[in-house]
């Protein structure tokens, strides 16, 4: 094996969307879920093999990634030889940097091939990514890359973030349904020009939400840590409520939660779907043991 390279997945705890323009987001890695690269170098015309739980979900975005790379890189696939084995443990369009993933792995493998500099990077898995995204704000590629807990803003990380002082119950689940990227950003982009005024007042929401969740980390007092992220998400979710990115499975997986005890939820990423963040002031049920993953803050 000459190469191989393990992805995390992210997770965002608020800030999506708005984070497109002037806004902030708290992005967060999450190693529950990844992608493993193997790359075995050889003479023979290059070979893709797709396994792991996801693996279904490469068959559409591989080739169209691959593609794009090699192009931007003045390449022709017949210059590209071996066996490339791509092992996904991540749900595609779920909200949670799938899309991302591959794109910062074979990025790293480009790297290795010295097709681009170290310095190039960022950069070039982020002009992967506009296939999924549009036009991608950088934020997924960043924080996949710095394996960090980041705030994140205009194309930088603004600072690394530090451990909640309390820890707080955070749990992430699978609302069920899957949604791109770029509908969820045409989506919102509509909005803007329907009713500037309105897209502002929701943006406006979102980076109150930031702001809390910011307070929220050196607070040492357990009762303010909660109120603070309680009234965070439930901005967010606010927000993708105006946005209109709230589809019937998400609400009604939202309203189980809190049926269940959660105070507060809110999706994860583009909405229409995917996963859910929840907070809890005491331990889930036992019966949700099986669908919740904890979260590390």
């Amino acid at each position: 094996m000459d190469f191989e390279k393990k992805i995390f997945a992210k997770w965002v705890l608020t800030g999506e969307y708005s984070v497109l323009r002037s806004g902030q987001a708290l992005v967060y890695p999450l190693t529950h879920y990844f992608l493993h690269f193997k790359y075995y170098k050889s003479s023979s015309p290059l070979l893709i093999k797709k396994t792991g739980a996801y693996q279904e979900s490469l068959d559409f975005s591989v080739s169209p990634v691959l593609q794009k790379a090699l192009k931007l890189l003045n390449k022709k696939r017949e210059q590209f030889k071996g066996t490339l084995e791509i092992s996904a443990h991540i749900p595609f369009g779920a909200g949670v940097g799938a899309s991302s993933s591959l794109c910062v792995g074979l990025s790293y493998l480009f790297l290795y091939e010295k097709w681009i500099k170290a310095s190039e990077l960022k950069s070039f898995a982020t002009s992967l990514e506009d296939l999924f995204h549009g036009k991608s704000s950088g934020m997924d590629i960043t924080a996949l890359i710095k394996k960090k807990p980041i705030l994140y803003s205009k194309g930088k990380v603004l600072k690394k973030l530090e451990p909640f002082k309390n820890k707080p119950k955070l749990f992430l689940s699978y609302s069920g349904g899957r949604a791109s990227t770029s509908f969820g950003v045409s989506k919102v982009r509509k909005l803007f020009d329907k009713n500037w005024t309105l897209g502002e007042n929701i943006d406006k929401q979102m980076r109150q939400s930031v702001e809390l969740c910011l307070k929220a980390i050196p607070e040492k007092k357990e009762k303010q840590t909660l109120s603070l992220l309680k009234e965070a998400l439930d901005l967010g979710e606010n927000c993708f409520k105006q946005w209109e990115l709230l589809s019937h499975d998400l609400k009604q997986h939202i309203q189980m939660l809190k049926k269940q005890g959660a105070i507060a939820a809110k999706p994860t990423g583009s909405g229409l779907g995917g996963y859910v963040i929840s907070l809890w002031d005491s331990s889930p049920p036992p019966s949700l043991k099986e669908k919740l993953i904890a979260l590390s803050v």
